[in-house]
């Protein structure tokens, strides 16, 4: 049996996403959905493909099928997924969930109570699972490097324009990564972030940390991107001098728990997407300090 399901960007007029962003959101979906599809059962397949939308969208178009699942465990597959694009993922609760499998002719037929009863608990564990969080928030990463995605929704029908349409303004909030051990008392925060740089270091080799501004915080970060290094230490792609420069980044806090209270313990640049040079060319202070400050 198969299972539509899409994956929709909705682009700003007159624009196209870039290939390698609608790439790399395929692969964050494909693992989202095979997340989700080994709860419902660990032997499911899923293909992705890939099809032109109309003007002003692009819908990443995969088919959910596996051997021994019935259409009602594929439709709880597709579920499961459509919950973290929706404007309230909190919303999906049992009784909802309930209520939208009993709504479905097909499944109030071929499923026993007890079995609609189990389907619906295993969506709601789908929706608080940290997992599939983790995966789904890797596709609002990748769709946030891209300025012609605009929002992004999730239809059960090839080319069908979702209900709802999550904004970009939700990106960087749905996009964050959380990890937390309780065992070691440490976690990580992964987001996209936009960043403006004070001073750069372009020394080979050096671990010495950049220095970066957010509002009015300013700190150090090591710069662990060495495609984006050696492109800069090569001059390649040199970093002009001026104030202002904007950095869009992937950015990871490392913080640690003491008496209850998370501290900041690091923080450092995973990747450099992309560099926007300041609209006014003035000279860049290397040595600047700001009101805050830290290392």
């Amino acid at each position: 049996m198969q299972q539509e399901i899409s994956l929709y960007l909705d682009l700003k007029k007159g624009m196209k996403v870039d290939l390698a962003t609608a790439a790399r959101a395929a692969l964050a979906f494909d693992a989202a959905l095979k997340e989700i599809a080994f709860s419902i059962d660990p032997f499911a397949t899923i293909r992705i493909e890939l099809e032109s939308g109309t003007e002003g969208s692009l819908s990443l178009n995969s088919i959910i099928s596996a051997a021994k699942l019935d259409q009602a465990r594929l439709k709880a597959i597709a579920w499961g997924i459509a919950a973290f694009f929706v404007a309230d993922t909190a919303s999906y609760t049992y009784e909802k969930v309930l209520d939208h499998l009993f709504a479905e002719p097909e499944i109030h037929q071929s499923l026993s109570q007890a079995e609609i009863e189990d389907l619906a608990a295993a969506v709601v564990r789908i929706v608080e699972s940290k997992a599939t969080e983790k995966q789904v928030g890797k596709i609002y990463q990748e769709l946030q490097r891209d300025e012609a995605v605009k929002g992004v929704g999730v239809s059960p029908k090839h080319g069908r324009r979702p209900t709802e349409i999550v904004p970009r303004s939700e990106f960087q909030k749905r996009g964050r990564i959380v990890e937390e051990s309780e065992k070691t008392g440490q976690r990580s925060e992964t987001t996209v972030q936009t960043l403006t740089l004070v001073s750069p270091v372009l020394v080979q080799g050096s671990a010495r940390k950049w220095k970066f501004r957010s509002g009015k915080l300013e700190f150090g970060a090591p710069v662990k991107d060495r495609r984006f290094l050696d492109r800069v230490l090569s001059g390649r792609e040199p970093v002009p001098m001026s104030d202002g420069i904007r950095m869009k980044v992937v950015l990871t806090v490392k913080e640690e728990r003491k008496d209850d209270v998370w501290q900041i313990k690091d923080r450092i640049i995973d990747e450099v997407i992309e560099i926007t040079p300041a609209t006014e060319q003035t000279s860049l202070n290397l040595g600047a300090a700001s009101e805050q400050r830290e290392d």
